[in-house]
Order: C-alpha cells, then structure tokens, then sequence
C-alpha cells in the first residue's frame, strides 16, 4: 500500500492494521455504512428530490447502490428502479426481492447494462466523487451515443470547500459497540481526496475527487447535453443533466 493514501497521522497506527485498499469491498465497513446510512443530514431528503424526476413506471437506474439507502425504499414502494454495485460486500443488504435488479457492473461497463429502457439514471450519495472527471466524462459520453431511451440523469457531490473544511479532521463514531474513526486530506498534488476510515482492526482507503459546478458545466457542454442546478447549499449541490428532451 502506497503510504501516501494513509493519512500522516494514522501511519504509525496503521502499521498494526490490516489495509483494505477499496474499503467498500470489506464486511466490516460496509456493515459500517450500513449502521450510519441515515445519519448524515445534508442527504435527509434527498430521495424526495429523486422522486421528482419520475414516476413508478419510469425505469431507473442507481449507480452506486451501496447498502440499498435508495435502492430499498423505492424498490419496495414499487418504483420501477435497478442498481449498479460492483462490491458484493455492499449488495449483501439489498433487499432480497430486489436483488436480481442489482448488476455487478463498473460506471466503465454502462455499455453492457442488461437493461435496455432505462429513462433515469440517478448517483445518490455524493457517489459521484469516486469517479474521475475523465471517467465520468466518458461514462456521459458511452450513454448519450449508446442509451437512448435515457431521458436524464441527477446526482449530487461535495463541493471541495466541503473538503477544505474537513481536511485533515479526525471524526469517531460508535457502531455496534465498536469504535471508527475516519478523516479525509488531500494528495499532494491537490487532484484527489483520499479517505481513510479505521476500525479496531482494519484501515480501509477510498479514492475521490472533487467536482464542481463549474467543472460539470463545462463537461455537459462539451457533449452537448445541458443541465441545471437542483440544490445549492455550502458544501453541497445537486444537479439534473438532460440528454434527450421529451
């Protein structure tokens, strides 16, 4: 493991820890995630916002189904929604019914979804912030020539003045009698933001980086695809990308 995706502080630690390179591939973090997904307030409404953007016939995909905080609840008031989640570790708290829509596909493999009608796609979560600019560029591009029945896309991300203010701060939390201790810094370039989440025995790493407004913009115009800001709060933002206008 590259010691420059341990934070400065936690190296000394993590020499007595096993390191997990992708945390999401880990039981003991995604059973994590799943004790602490509706804890974080900036996304306490966000599925009511998702719901604006369809209806229970309308057929949705969710990138980045993690633990099922989305995919469950709509999955089992009927809405018409499948998921991407390429860790098993993840989708082992899907719902069982709703597992068969569950592909264990990449945002790279989007070519080779099943699923031909898909209208919506939806990336709760801040999930956007695991992709490069360059890989979510292409995954634009592969579904505005290869989908076209997919009318548009909402997802939401952290601004980096999220990131600037957290940089470096070491936060605790208790899960089922355990205690984690996460903080996010920056590489020294200042391109991507690792995160670091520790448990007693494990250090587990997440690879991010940092979009805005304006990086998207620029993005969605290059492809000729417009879009809109939903949210705009400190640290926060949604926005609604249209490929094919009804």
């Amino acid at each position: 493991m590259d010691n420059s995706l341990i934070f400065n502080k936690l190296q000394k630690r993590a020499e007595e820890l096993d390191i997990i390179e992708n945390l999401y591939e880990d039981n003991i973090f995604a059973n994590y995630y799943q004790s602490i997904i509706n804890q974080d307030e900036l996304l306490e409404d966000d599925i009511d916002t998702y719901k604006q953007f369809f209806n229970k016939s309308t057929p949705v995909l969710e990138i980045g189904s993690g633990t099922g905080r989305i995919f469950n609840p709509l999955f089992e008031e009927g809405y018409n929604i499948f998921g991407l989640e390429p860790a098993k570790e993840m989708s082992e708290y899907i719902t069982p019914k709703g597992r068969g829509r569950i592909y264990s596909l990449t945002l790279q493999e989007i070519e080779t979804l099943p699923q031909k009608n898909i209208e919506v796609i939806i990336i709760p979560a801040t999930t956007v912030s695991l992709f490069s600019h360059r890989d979510f560029y292409d995954f634009l591009k592969k579904i505005k020539e290869t989908q076209p029945h997919i009318k548009r896309i909402v997802f939401d991300f952290l601004k980096e003045s999220f990131f600037e203010s957290t940089a470096g701060l070491i936060q605790s939390s208790q899960v089922n009698g355990e205690k984690f201790y996460n903080v996010n810094f920056f590489d020294s370039a200042k391109e991507r933001i690792i995160y670091n989440l520790v448990s007693p025995k494990k250090l587990g790493v997440s690879v991010k980086y940092s979009y805005s407004y304006e990086v998207l913009e620029k993005m969605f115009r290059e492809l000729g695809l417009s879009m809109k800001l939903i949210k705009d709060l400190d640290g926060y933002a949604m926005i609604e990308g249209v490929f094919h206008e009804e």
